[in-house]
């Protein structure tokens, strides 16, 4: 079975909790641990830098799809209007409307 996934917080928690650990036992552990808590600390703060320009960048592009979503809307209601007006001036089923729409427009 598979082991739910940990947020980056938790993880982060554990490392913090390890190399606490590994310090406050050092005398009684060998002397490689005390690398490897040096070396989780140092990968804990760059893990941290990381996350916060992930966050970052998450607020940018949900922004950014803000934006596109408010254009093709905007684009939408241009070319419906454009549709309409045509519709208005050469009939619904005018020769000239296939013109403003796609071949597969209306079709099942």
């Amino acid at each position: 079975m598979a082991k739910p996934s940990r947020s980056i917080g938790n993880q982060q928690n554990l490392f913090a909790l390890a190399s606490a650990a590994a310090k406050k036992y050092a005398g009684q552990l060998p002397k490689e641990v005390a690398a490897l808590a040096a070396g989780l600390e140092a990968d804990s703060k760059v893990i941290a830098t990381q996350n916060a320009k992930q966050e970052s960048l998450k607020a940018e592009l949900a922004k950014a799809s803000e934006a596109l979503k408010a254009s093709v809307k905007a684009a939408t209601l241009k070319r419906a209007k454009i549709v309409r007006m045509a519709e208005a001036t050469f009939g619904p089923s005018g020769k000239e409307i296939r013109e403003f729409r796609p071949a597969t427009e209306g079709k099942v």
